[in-house]
């Protein structure tokens, strides 16, 4: 995958079409979670959304084989109250700004099987 393939799969999970680009086994480990599955990510993100919009930059991204690293900065605006939220409680109207350092596993298809982020900073 190139770097400019990379931003198009952006353009997709900022739009909250996140199948496309998975494995039907992916796994993602986020900071407090771990997903089994595409329809574990889709299911998951489904119910964030509706608490908050999120929107990921890219900073920089490498890649080399079937592995990318990506350092991006994901905005979390608050639709409504969310104390429950895995960031950090947040109020509707709150934005809040993490960066992160994201590594991911490509299958032979070109679509993602394995995904690792881990906060650079804490809101």
């Amino acid at each position: 995958m190139t770097a400019n393939e990379y931003l198009e799969y952006i353009d997709y999970f900022n739009s909250r079409l996140y199948e496309r680009y998975y494995t039907d086994d992916v796994r993602v480990e986020l900071p407090q979670k771990t997903l089994l599955g595409k329809h574990a990510v889709r299911d998951f993100y489904a119910n964030v959304n509706q608490y908050v919009h999120e929107t990921v930059r890219v900073k920089k991204v490498l890649g080399e084989g079937n592995t990318l690293m990506a350092n991006i900065w994901s905005d979390f605006y608050c639709l409504q109250n969310w104390p429950e939220f895995s960031v950090c409680p947040v109020v509707k109207g709150q934005l809040v700004r993490v960066e992160l350092l994201v590594i991911y596993t490509l299958a032979g298809d070109d679509k993602f099987s394995h995904i690792r982020a881990g906060r650079l900073t804490q809101p």
